[in-house]
């Protein structure tokens, strides 16, 4: 601000310009650039400031100086009495209301412009003006116009986070008028003092404007002085107009200074009274950026969550007049008064945030919305120990690697070894834990055994569940220090620390989202104001719609509902018109499928006229997505209404949509009932199936009640002709699990799942069910086919448990664990990029590198300094360069292993090092590029920005995920597992072809099993595709290390992981006969390593096809999710192995338990 003039600037600030450094700086630049600006206004500060300064703000435009603004576009005083601005966007028709514009030397507003400009504009960005005779002409498209000197213009774009290609950037000046905190403070906290201290904050105004007036005053006063002066000639003692002036100076510009300094002995009293209120306008500007950051698109949770500042402010005014406020009879001094409103300020708007944001949250996202704030409040109380944080977001594992051996107890494993370490490090009250931790191994063995491992009492939980930690740590650890510890030892339980954090911080309510409530919603709308349904799948918001239209009075025509879809945008459009003149609702169903309609629809809503009848609502639905008109998102009244979780409200709503005698009118009313229940339980199970991720479909199929109601018919049809028959059992389960459900379902293995669980429900057994011979769903006994009417039906679907165990699903009690660590894993990636960076700490990821004792004593004495997020990832990618080797040198190794017809290994191992050295050449070339991004020798592409938000969260950059194999590990580990891979192809061209190979560390594997059945038909001499594996798991005795040479046939591959549950090796069995089964995993074991395993090529004939084993789908990653290939499998899928199974086991029990192989895993 030093190159800014005083008067001006305050001048501004009367104008609505944000009164902070960051604000005022812009407005600087922009009034001495020789561009026209393009500003970054997604709050529309900027966009407020040039209405109020070119249009005639609360001081008018006649008080700023608008010589030079934006470009230098010349002009005098006259400029003040210039016609008022003219507002434009790109959507409408503009070119003649711009060419009057440029004529006449009004000033234009563009709003709204996206990453691209029209390029009508560039002769006015460029100046491209020439004179013709004594005019100054300029061309706009095929016109010739006049150019006015008085010609200013602006353009602002409402979008975050915009990419400008180079060629605009170079022809506007970019000024991003984000707001900032200080700037958001000090508005809020003038709305704080007008409405507790009305009188205060009115002066306080008119002390500003006078302030300034008495400024321009004094400087005029000055400027005619200087000018006298220089003006003058001879001897100025003899001038005596000009010692008249001077003395008449002298007397006004004494007045002027006297009433300046009575002005500011009043402004400081005025400001004593705001700061007050300060504390309150500090905590509500910090809670609009955590609102503000759900929607942001480059790290967004959900496009649609975007609010806008009006909305923000709206919501804080609500909370203002809603407070609590202490009468002066309520007793206590004023100042305890004051204290106890602050307090109630506080909490209420607090609370009233949180429910208006989460009635357009989804269930997922409202336990993150709490987190959110529940760190932002710690941030604001300065009780946020920001390196804690950061690890705990990024899943407790920094990147760092450490020397200690892990301890011998089994249920420590690699990963929880590596957090305790990595608590160890983080010194305070962690100081020596790893010592400590091994020390007490056997009480942390308890506290990882106990049901709930939180180490304090709880309400909840029984003194037989509380299960102390070892030494004093559970007394003086605080609720975040408490989930470091949980997420290294107990991972499952990490959603229940957060909550315990949120609870402490702020209380119950914030962890009890409100129910869902269409009347509060529509209470909170004006007639101007849309009203959108954010719909999930299965959700349907018409029936409480119409419900809420006849208790207003809008029914029957008053409600107009209109599908949106290809040619219905002019329905839509006089349906709305009507309505605005005359009154109703119109409900415009499906948005999203109407992307080009959007913005007409985002036009036809800002231009509703202040007349607009007040019975006119305006509802919409529609499906997240990124097109929604972020104006209509950010103003209008979003909301959510989710369909029922869990197997007994999926129960209750199909029974509650079945008439009274639905059930009775069917002339085999006893099968019709049973096989009809068996139907809706089975649509309700695989619906809930998804809560287990991959354990319970590799694709999370969004199943309908379309599906449900068409099994129904046709269930209803086939009992129909068949009543005196056998009933046929394969058409019914053909049609609903390969046509109805099927259809959807585009994965094979899914496909095997989805048709043996049918199986269950769809089978004699059910029809034969009696209270006398129960035929019941799963071993717990809980779940059966009932009788009676439809009452009886719901009477016994509402006694059911309100959530349901794994094992009506066949799955493992460790499914649970696997939910659970899902869920948590989610919350912590969307959490880590929504973290306040500007106080990051310097305890950033540093993959690859080491710490020994020294650095970290030194460490341990001296606190982390604060750094900026590019020197924590310009650190991160110096540390990762260093540890990635060049790339392979293929025309060495393709003489060393030349193509030979008998062994197609060596075109195995040239074509995986030319796909690994594609990888190694991106991640070298992006870590290079970012580092001289951050010195600024290189342009910060966004590929380098996602690079380096990737590499300061500890996630693989997606430029090279794209390059790369499919992998899940965190950045740190994905680093190490590359190196891995690496170093296994390496020893390959060093030693020649491995005796065993790592089947984890191919990029393509599937060209490596291709290669070995290659190897045995060129050597019998047989056709490939008569070939298939038979499968041989060694015994575990058998390792990498001590396998002395290679099979006759085949190879011998390891690193297979087993998910769901794991090998059983026979006590038996020996390295010579090894012998084994699929058996049930260990309480709280996910991944169960597996033996080597032999793969024996041999002809399809010579195949038992009787053989007791379990056909076992393999997979690169934890996801098992791929994209669909040519082979009608997931580019995720490996091959299917057979594994032997138990005799008391079929492949139907263990496909229940979505058993899989796993080539990784995610940590």
């Amino acid at each position: 601000s030093i190159v800014g003039d005083p008067v001006k600037i305050q001048q501004w600030v009367i104008n609505k310009l944000p009164n902070d450094s960051f604000s005022l700086d812009n407005a600087i630049i922009m009034s001495n650039s020789r561009r026209w600006p393009l500003m970054i206004d997604p709050q529309l500060q900027a966009n407020k400031w040039i209405k109020c300064e070119e249009g005639g703000g609360p001081q008018g435009a006649g008080g700023a100086d608008k010589k030079g603004r934006g470009g230098g576009g010349g002009g005098d005083e006259k400029a003040s009495a210039q016609p008022t601005l003219k507002v434009l966007r790109f959507s409408q028709d503009y070119a003649r209301a711009l060419e009057m514009c440029v004529s006449q030397g009004v000033p234009v507003l563009f709003e709204n412009v996206g990453e691209h400009l029209d390029p009508l504009l560039q002769p006015l960005l460029q100046k491209a003006v020439f004179k013709m005779g004594s005019v100054m002409m300029i061309r706009l498209g095929d016109q010739q116009i006049e150019y006015s000197k008085d010609f200013r213009l602006y353009l602002t774009t409402k979008l975050p986070n915009p990419h400008y290609a180079p060629e605009v950037c170079v022809e506007v000046t970019l000024l991003n008028f984000v707001v900032t905190a200080d700037g958001l403070e000090d508005q809020l906290l003038a709305m704080l003092v007008k409405e507790e201290e009305p009188a205060v904050e009115e002066k306080r105004v008119r002390l500003v404007v006078e302030s300034a007036e008495s400024k321009r005053s004094l400087k005029e006063l000055e400027d005619k002085i200087l000018r006298l002066l220089s003006q003058s000639k001879g001897n100025i003692l003899d001038d005596e107009d000009l010692i008249d002036t001077l003395s008449a100076s002298k007397i006004t510009s004494g007045r002027i200074e006297e009433k300046m300094v009575d002005q500011a002995k009043t402004q400081a009293q005025v400001q004593q009274t705001r700061q007050n209120y300060k504390p309150v306008a500090m905590r509500v500007a910090q809670l609009f950026f955590v609102v503000a950051d759900m929607g942001h698109v480059s790290q967004s949770v959900d496009p649609m969550y975007q609010y806008s500042l009006e909305w923000f402010t709206s919501v804080y005014l609500a909370a203002i007049r809603k407070a609590e406020k202490p009468e002066k009879s309520s007793g206590g001094t004023a100042e305890q008064r004051l204290q106890k409103r602050l307090a109630a300020l506080n909490s209420t708007f607090l609370e009233l945030l949180y429910s208006n944001v989460c009635r357009s949250l989804f269930e997922k996202d409202k336990l993150l919305f709490s987190f959110l704030l529940a760190i932002r409040m710690q941030l604001v109380d300065s009780e946020l120990n920001f390196p804690f944080l950061r690890l705990f977001l990024m899943g407790g594992l920094s990147g760092k690697s450490f020397d200690e051996p892990k301890p011998a107890a089994d249920w420590v494993t690699e990963p929880t070894w590596k957090r305790v370490l990595e608590l160890g490090n983080l010194g305070g009250i962690f100081e020596g834990f790893p010592k400590k931790f091994v020390e007490n191994i056997d009480g942390w063995k308890k506290v990882f055994d106990s049901a709930d491992p939180r180490g304090i009492q709880t309400e909840e939980g029984g003194q037989a569940q509380f299960v102390p930690w070892p030494g004093d740590l559970t007394a003086k650890a605080t609720p975040l220090e408490r989930a470091l510890v949980l997420l290294a030892i107990r991972t499952d339980f990490v959603i229940t620390a957060i909550q315990d954090l949120i609870d402490d911080k702020l209380g119950r309510f914030f962890l009890e989202p409100p129910s869902f409530d269409l009347e509060a919603s529509y209470a909170g709308a004006t007639n101007r104001t849309p009203l959108l349904f954010v719909l999930s799948p299965g959700a349907d918001p018409m029936a409480e719609l119409q419900k809420l239209a006849t208790a207003k009075s809008m029914g029957g025509d008053r409600l107009n509902a209109i599908s949106l879809g290809q040619g219905q945008g002019p329905k839509a459009e006089e349906a709305i018109r009507l309505a605005v003149s005359e009154g109703g609702w119109v409900v415009l169903q499906n948005c999203h499928l109407a992307v080009s309609f959007l913005p007409i629809l985002e036009k036809i809503i800002e231009e509703l006229p202040a007349e607009t009848s007040n019975d006119f609502r305006l509802w919409l639905t529609a499906m997240p997505s990124d097109k929604f008109p972020v104006s209509i998102l950010q103003n209008g009244i979003k909301m959510t209404n989710e369909p029922p979780k869990g197997l007994r409200a999926n129960l209750v709503r199909s029974y509650l949509s079945f008439s009274a005698d639905f059930l009775e009118d069917h002339v085999t009313r006893h099968k019709w009932k049973k096989l009809l229940f068996g139907l809706c339980f089975f649509h309700g199970l695989i619906l809930e199936r998804r809560k287990y991720g991959a354990l319970g479909w590799n694709i999370p199929y969004e199943f309908s009640e379309s599906d449900k109601e068409i099994c129904t018919s046709q269930l209803k049809i086939f009992l129909n002709e068949y009543q005196d028959k056998e009933v046929p059992w394969a058409a019914l389960n053909y049609m609903a699990a390969e046509a109805n459900y099927g259809g959807r379902v585009t994965d094979i293995h899914d496909r095997r799942l989805i048709s043996h669980i049918l199986t269950d429900f769809y089978s004699p057994d059910i029809i034969s069910d009696t209270p006398e011979n129960r035929y019941y769903f799963s071993p717990s006994q809980i779940y059966y086919a009932p009788e009676g009417d439809t009452e009886a039906h719901l009477a016994y679907v509402r006694s059911l448990p309100l959530n349901e165990t794994p094992e009506i699903f066949g799955l493992h009690a460790n499914a649970n664990l696997t939910a659970a660590i899902s869920e948590a894993t989610t919350l912590l990636r969307l959490a880590l990029p929504l973290m306040p960076k500007e106080t990051a700490s310097a305890s950033g990821p540093q993959a690859g590198g080491k710490e020994g004792g020294e650095e970290k004593e030194e460490r341990a004495k001296t606190p982390p300094k604060k750094v900026t997020p590019e020197e924590v990832f310009g650190a991160t990618a110096k540390s990762i360069e260093a540890t990635i080797p060049q790339p392979f040198d293929i025309p060495f190794v393709q003489k060393k292993f030349p193509v030979t017809y008998e062994e197609s290994m060596n075109t195995v191992l040239v074509q995986e090092l030319l796909r690994f050295n594609r990888v190694i050449t991106v991640v070298l070339r992006t870590l290079k590029d970012v580092q001289k991004a951050i010195k600024g020798l290189v342009l910060l592409t966004p590929e380098l920005e996602e690079v380096g938000s990737a590499l300061f969260s500890n996630r693989v950059p997606s430029a090279w995920s794209k390059v790369a194999y499919p992998s899940l590990k965190p950045l740190a580990s994905w680093v190490e597992d590359f190196r891995s891979r690496l170093a296994f192809l390496q020893k390959w061209i060093d030693e020649g072809p491995p005796h065993s190979y790592w089947i984890s560390g191919f990029y393509f594997t599937q060209s490596f099993l291709s290669g070995t059945l290659q190897n045995f038909a060129r050597a019998r001499q047989l056709p490939i595709d008569e070939l298939v594996y038979d499968f041989e798991m060694l015994h575990s005795s058998m390792t990498k290390e001590n396998v002395e040479a290679k099979p006759e046939t085949g190879c011998y591959v390891y690193g297979l992981f087993m998910d769901g549950a794991r090998w059983l090796e026979a006590p038996e069995a020996t390295r010579e006969a090894p012998k084994g089964t699929v058996g049930e995993s260990l309480p709280k074991v996910l991944y169960s390593p597996m033996p080597m395993v032999w793969l024996r090529p041999n002809e399809q004939k010579s195949v038992d096809e009787n053989a007791h084993v379990y056909h076992c789908p393999v997979y690169k990653t934890s996801l098992r999710k791929g994209t669909l290939s040519t082979t009608g499998h997931s580019t995720n899928f490996v091959l299917t192995m057979k594994v032997p199974m138990a005799k008391q086991h079929s492949e139907k029990y263990w496909t229940k338990r979505g058993v899989a192989l796993l080539t990784q895993l995610d940590d």
